[in-house]
């Protein structure tokens, strides 16, 4: 009687319909598409025998869970798996959940199916693989990267002394996010900067390429890999300065992969487009060719951490192009701007504006700079407007303190005048010295060697009439150099026939202002105590060159003198861009801004049907609330990450998706 019994139980078990799960058409496709990614790692599925599984391993191979109905006993669920050609593993729980192994030769999907169609099982499912929910880069430099992962640590060589050590915890929320999402290559990132040092060992493999890229108006320039220089109006945008590549770096330095730091977005496809020169100088033609050449060629998300303090049309209406609706749509992130600053409507003062910050566009997401324990950085503008709504300054992210890319090598020589060389012919000579300014002292040239005559730019006796004289030094140099360029600050206070002349030579001879190519500026005028500055670059003082001679002339007619010329800060500095390791710590309201740029770009990868808008609002209202922000920015909020994924509304019209 027990065995008819037992007979019957079995035949109910096997003949029948399909259950609710088998009744879905789509079940089977479904399982199919999370297969494809499958690592085909031998999990082991006998016993319990240890097992081990691959990094992106979702399921154990050989091997599904059954939940039988009611209280079916071990003997039938091992006749109902030796039936189907498999054989039961273990009972996992006490309401009929069991470990079976499948038929040698069936996929996991198909033994599914076949087990869904049993009368007597409630479900079948694949026996998932669940790995730690903490994802860490291996990147030896991600222990410096306090925006991604605060711990309280000391940033060595740092740029800011504030608030260093932070405060544990005040970060962008990164390893939870990084468990959602790491790879952005399915948004393209304009780094629209000083270019990008595309050989770097921690973004050549993030770079972005194109078989048929077109120039910023719609012409063919067939194949493009890394950008576009519209600095240089060529097709290499290699970066002289480092700003950009280190912009980069924030975004998308590649992640764990052993070396250097890690960016935001692990894998990526950064556009270097070039409108800044070595110097960090661009134009409002430049940029907006570069915005134009980014959106023409795909990019989505577009990082500008740069800014100027007057209103510009230009720039306006080339982010009005990539509005919502536009076949060009894209996301810009700008820098809020370093001069401290209140942006609120009320002030007018040039230095209370920043632009792009300022545009209203509804594309556009504006960022403040946070130090180590999220309060405001010194340099960082906001907005205090009493209505949040009108405020420029979005959201903050970390800027001070940050580590990240460098585009070579760099050698920096601040002088000593003392060490010139001063010649005189006539009248007043060129004369080293050092002077107080702002409290401090510094070593100046000077003609007169008077610092208060000169700083004061007042007088109308400070040198002789017919004068000349010239002062001058010899650098050595790297042989190999890729660029070599000089800055200084200046004191002029001039008649305007009394003239300071720079020139300069890629050898250890004296160069003379007269003798071509070795000129490069002459200056006159009355700057009435302010200070001015001078840049140049120079390209005699590069490859083969191993010694650079620079020199100031200084020449007046009989007539009419004033009170001077003075030097201050004269710095030359060189660089190897072939030096493809180098990392480096900076501040600004350009180093939070790539922060979240790679956080619009995770975002729009995890979810490509958003617009910009839904972007910024996840982002915006996807942040942590911070008090050092919370009157200072539109949304009162720190960017987070995990909190800008978690933040979008789950895809609608989507059934039947195994969990």
């Amino acid at each position: 009687m027990k065995i008819q019994i037992l007979i019957f139980i079995l035949t109910l078990l096997f003949v029948g319909g399909l259950t609710a799960k088998g009744s879905d058409p789509n079940f089977l496709q479904k399982i199919k598409r999370q297969f494809e990614s499958l690592a085909q790692t031998d999990s082991g599925s006998e016993g319990l025998k240890k097992r081990r599984f691959a990094k992106n391993q979702k399921f154990v191979q050989g091997e599904i869970l059954v939940k039988f109905k009611g209280n079916t006993g071990e003997s039938v669920k091992t006749f109902a798996a030796n039936k189907l050609g498999g054989s039961l593993l273990e009972s996992v729980h006490s309401n009929g959940l069991s470990r079976i192994s499948v038929r040698e030769g069936s996929s996991i999907e198909e033994a599914i199916q076949e087990y869904n169609n049993q009368p007597g099982v409630e479900f079948a499912q694949p026996n998932y693989v669940y790995h730690k929910t903490v994802k860490t880069p291996n990147d030896p430099g991600f222990n410096q990267l306090w925006g991604l992962k605060n711990s309280g640590q000391t940033i060595f060589s740092p740029s800011y002394s504030t608030s260093n050590p932070g405060t544990s915890g005040n970060d962008m929320n990164m390893q939870n996010a990084w468990d959602l999402q790491t790879d952005c290559t399915t948004t393209v990132v304009a780094v629209i900067d000083s270019g990008v040092n595309y050989n770097h060992e921690d973004l050549s493999s993030n770079m972005w390429s194109s078989a048929s890229c077109v120039s910023d108006t719609g012409v063919s320039l067939g194949a493009c890999s890394n950008g576009y220089d519209y600095a240089d109006l060529d097709s290499d945008p290699m970066d002289l300065d480092g700003h950009g590549t280190h912009v980069a770096g924030t975004i998308a330095a590649k992640g764990d992969n052993n070396l250097g730091s890690s960016g935001v977005c692990w894998n990526a496809k950064i556009m270097a487009v070039r409108v800044l020169d070595e110097f960090g100088s661009g134009t409002t033609a430049d940029i907006v060719k570069g915005i134009n050449f980014a959106l023409r060629n795909g990019a989505k998300v577009i990082n500008l951490s740069l800014g100027g303090n007057t209103y510009d049309s230009s720039f306006a209406n080339a982010i009005t192009s990539a509005a919502s609706g536009s076949p060009y749509e894209a996301l810009f992130i700008v820098a809020a701007g370093n001069d401290g600053a209140d942006l609120q409507g009320s002030n007018t003062s040039l230095y209370q504006q920043s632009y792009p910050c300022e545009f209203t566009h509804t594309n556009l997401l504006c960022v403040g700079a946070l130090d180590q324990a999220y309060l405001v950085a010194n340099f960082s503008n906001y907005d205090s407007n009493t209505t949040a709504a009108n405020r420029s300054v979005d959201v903050g992210a970390p800027g001070t303190n940050i580590r990240s890319s460098w585009t070579g090598l760099e050698g920096y020589e601040l002088t000593d005048f003392s060490t010139w060389t001063i010649y005189l012919s006539s009248g007043t000579s060129w004369a080293a010295n050092n002077c107080t300014i702002g409290g401090s002292s510094y070593s100046m040239l000077l003609l007169p060697n008077d610092c208060a005559t000169v700083m004061a730019g007042t007088s109308t006796s400070g040198y002789a009439a017919n004068t000349t004289s010239y002062a001058y030094k010899t650098f050595s140099l790297a042989s190999g150099t890729d660029l070599t360029k000089v800055s200084a600050l200046i004191y002029l206070d001039t008649e305007s026939y009394d003239k300071v002349y720079t020139s300069y030579r890629g050898d250890n001879l004296v160069p003379h202002p007269s003798q071509s190519p070795y000129g490069l500026g002459v200056y006159s005028g009355e700057m009435n105590g302010a200070l001015g500055s001078v840049e140049y670059s120079l390209p005699l003082c590069t490859g083969s060159a191993t010694a650079c001679t620079f020199a100031f002339y200084f020449y007046s007619d009989s007539t009419i003198s004033k009170a001077g010329v003075g030097v201050v800060l004269f710095e030359l500095t060189t660089l190897d861009k072939d030096n493809l390791t180098q990392y480096k710590v900076i501040d600004g309201t350009s180093m939070a801004t790539p922060h979240v740029a790679g956080v619009a770009a995770l975002v729009r990868s995890y979810n490509p049907t958003l617009n910009s808008q839904d972007v910024i609002e996840a982002i915006g209202n996807g942040g942590k609330t911070t008090s050092s922000i919370s009157a200072k920015t539109k949304y009162g909020t720190s960017v987070d990450a995990y909190g800008a994924l978690k933040y979008l509304q789950a895809p609608t019209g989507i059934t039947g998706a195994i969990q």
